[in-house]
Formats: structure tokens, C-alpha cells, sequence
């Protein structure tokens, strides 16, 4: 039906688990397996990454994209692909297109639009851009922020340890600058920068002698060599800023990354978890207008 090697097509009924988000509804979802690529994340992001080529040949640009995050949609406990959840939805009205990751390859599912959009406004986690000026908003979940930095710690690397697979697989890249607040200013101390294959830049400007210089390298920080320089801006100081290169898909070290950006937060001088805080800079991607849910920090 589709032109893919997959597999059988199966509807869905609505579970005792969903029926708080499809009322209405007796079907759930019309899933169609696409392919099953080899299991390494690369492949499986790639293969991802062909289907949806083929659907925005077909319908433009989708809806919605992102990544579910950590969790299922609807709060199902089932298994999710350990190399990401990235999603794409074309909304038409009351149904949706989505491709997401199935655990053995993509998948379409053709669902009733209200029942996810209901779930993501409460429940839902990753990120997820809206298309601008597509005429359908989408009501983000609002989390605590975080009140410590274990919490903190454990919301990045979250974030972090599946976005070279997804930005490989949406095509959605990420340059999402983090502030940190040293006394009464707001220096912009981390660039998370994504397109495959995930950079961590930090700058010393404005930190407390304690992350500056020999201090930054023994947290754990390098200085670029001159052909990544590309993947880092130049400090205010006109110089590129301490680096890491965290590795491509199924190879980040996210336990170890978000250990790195929090212990040098807190060296530099930021005294509270509440004060590293994402750049609004960092929701703007064209075409879309982002929101991060599987962070627990604020936007300034």
C-alpha cells in the first residue's frame, strides 16, 4: 500500500490507559510499519529520516516535530526505541498524520488529533516545534522547574542522550544557548549545538575564577581544534570557547555531559539550580518555534 517493505497494518483500540484522552473514540491509532532497518541508532535515525523525506515530498512540512522524550504517549507502558522517539505530525483538522519511531523501524499512524494534543498539554515530555504561522497552536505540559540540581542534572541528560538521533532522523538541528546568572549578570555559558552529531561549547566571560582557564580544562573542558571551530561560536572575547565533542547517535555519554554542565555552573559562580536558564534565542529553528519540555529550566 505504501511502496515500503513493512509490515501488516493494525487499528488500534482505544485501552482502559487512553480512554482519558480519546473519550469518543473507539480506534486509537491505524499503524502501518514502514521498514526495519539494521538496530544500530544510525540506521534506525536514517531510515527514519527516508520516510519522512518521502511524506514532506508529499504534504510539506509537518505540523509538529520533535521528539516524545522519555516517555510513551498516553502514559502507555511500552517498550520505546532506545535510540530515540522522534515524532512528526501533519494535522489535518480532527486526524493526524504522525511518523514516528516504532521499535523496529517507522511507523505511520494515522490518529484523531485531540486525543495526543490533550495527552502532550499535561503529561507530555522532549521537545516539540510548532510550524509557524500553521494556524494550530499547541498547548505545551508546564513542569516545575527544577529545585535542585540533581533534578537538573538528570533533565539534561535526558534531553541530551537521544538528540544527535533525533536531529538526525526530524532534520531538525538544535543551537540552544543556556544563561546562568553569577551575581547580577547573565552571561551566556553553554551552546548546545546538534546537527548529528552533538557539541557542547562553554564560555568563561563573566564566571568566577574557579571555571576560567586551567580551572575549565580540569572540569573537563577542551579548546577546539581549528576544523570544528565551525561547531562553536567565538566568545565575547572573540576566541572559540571550551568545547566537547559529545559524540553521534546511540553515542553520547549523557549521564557524564549534563555532570559536565552542572559542576561547571556551579563552579562559574551560579549559585541555584533555578538560575541556568535557556536563551529564548535558542526556540527559534525555522520553520519552527520550539518548546522543551524535557528540560526543567525556564526561558529568558
Amino acid at each position: 500500500m505504501t511502496g515500503w517493505q513493512g509490515g501488516e497494518a493494525a487499528l488500534i483500540p482505544v485501552g482502559a490507559t487512553e480512554r482519558e484522552w480519546a473519550p469518543l473514540e473507539e480506534y486509537l491509532e491505524l499503524v502501518v510499519p514502514l521498514g526495519a532497518p539494521a538496530p544500530e541508532p544510525r540506521a534506525q535515525a536514517e531510515e527514519f529520516r527516508r520516510a519522512a523525506d518521502a511524506v514532506r515530498h508529499a504534504l510539506g512540512e509537518a505540523t509538529y516535530a520533535g521528539s516524545h522524550g522519555s516517555t510513551s504517549p498516553y502514559g502507555r507502558r511500552e517498550a520505546r526505541p532506545v535510540w530515540g522517539s522522534p515524532l512528526l505530525r501533519w494535522r489535518m483538522e480532527r486526524v493526524t498524520l504522525e511518523l514516528r519511531a516504532g521499535t523496529g523501524g517507522p511507523e505511520l499512524v494515522l490518529q484523531p488529533s485531540e486525543a495526543w494534543e490533550s495527552w502532550y498539554s499535561l503529561a507530555g515530555r522532549g521537545f516539540v516545534g510548532v510550524l509557524e504561522d500553521c494556524g494550530a497552536p499547541l498547548q505545551h505540559p508546564q513542569w516545575e522547574l527544577a529545585g535542585d540540581w540533581d533534578t537538573l542534572r538528570l533533565s539534561i541528560g535526558a534531553f541530551l542522550r537521544t538528540l544527535p538521533a533525533v536531529t538526525v532522523a526530524t532534520g531538525v538541528t538544535q543551537r540552544l544557548p543556556l544563561y546562568g546568572r553569577v551575581g547580577e549578570a547573565w552571561p551566556m555559558m553553554f551552546d548546545i549545538n546538534c546537527d548529528g552529531r552533538l557539541y557542547l561549547g562553554y564560555c568563561e566571560y563573566m564566571v568566577e575564577e574557579a571555571a576560567r582557564g586551567e580551572n575549565a580544562a580540569q572540569l573537563g573542558w577542551g579548546r577546539p581544534e581549528p576544523r570544528q571551530e565551525g561547531h562553536t561560536r567565538s566568545g565575547i572575547d572573540g576566541r572559540p570557547p571550551w568545547w566537547v565533542d559529545a559524540g553521534g547517535p546511540g553515542e553520547v555519554r549523557a549521564s557524564e555531559m549534563a555532570s559536565l554542565i552542572v559542576r561547571t555552573a556551579r563552579a562559574a559562580g551560579v549559585a541555584k539550580a533555578i538560575d541556568l536558564v535557556i536563551g529564548g534565542e535558542g526556540e527559534c529553528r525555522a520553520p519552527y518555534s520550539l518548546h522543551f519540555a524535557e528540560l526543567a529550566m525556564a526561558t529568558g
